[in-house]
């Protein structure tokens, strides 16, 4: 499994252009007071993350101390890699599996953790892809459901129509007298021919 892309930041903020908001991202990452809240340091992260993809050479390297090895960037760097051992549902797992598995993964974390992995995951332009870990939770509840097998069709059973006379005798009853056979129709040619011979054979 492949975690995805770190998004470029919170939905509605805005990445820092100056050196000081910088240098309080960084602050915050770099915390460990406890004074500084998860929000905002996932805030700060984030905002770095977009800062660092803009930035010139120069600028990247001090970006990149603070989202490698600052206190803040080592707890989400362990989050993440747990989180994907957790999630591996081995090479040769076929849906809904692996599916299965990263749920059950994300759902056997501790509420923060929760949070990082959700607030890690951004969409093809970067952005983030979830507002919330609820959210997150939410597709890959979908997840699953879409990876399950439809469920096979119930085969109706056959259905046999008994003639009167079968059903007349499993109900114990008589058997029907057959219907008359209908009388052969005779054109008037034949009567005539009939009514003369009878009468030639009674003279």
């Amino acid at each position: 499994m492949q975690i995805a892309r770190l998004a470029a930041g919170p939905v509605g903020s805005a990445v820092p252009n100056s050196t000081s908001g910088v240098a309080a991202a960084t602050a915050v990452l770099s915390d460990t007071s406890g004074s500084v809240g998860l929000g905002q340091q996932l805030e700060a992260y984030q905002t770095l993350v977009g800062r660092w993809r803009d930035a010139g050479q120069a600028e990247r390297s001090g970006l990149t101390q603070a989202l490698t090895a600052s206190p803040f960037a080592q707890t989400v760097q362990s989050t993440l890699n747990s989180f994907t051992k957790a999630a591996w549902a081995g090479p040769d797992a076929v849906p809904p599996a692996p599916q299965v598995q990263l749920l059950k993964a994300f759902e056997n974390l501790s509420p923060d953790d929760q949070q990082i992995v959700a607030a890690m995951q951004a969409d093809a332009s970067g952005a983030p892809a979830f507002a919330s870990a609820a959210d997150y939770r939410a597709r890959l509840q979908a997840d699953v459901e879409t990876a399950r097998p439809p469920p096979e069709p119930q085969r109706r059973g056959d259905s046999i129509t008994l003639s009167e006379e079968a059903q007349a005798h499993l109900d114990g009853g008589d058997t029907p007298a057959p219907a008359p056979a209908q009388p052969r129709t005779r054109t008037r040619a034949d009567l005539a021919q009939a009514i003369a011979a009878y009468a030639k054979a009674t003279r």
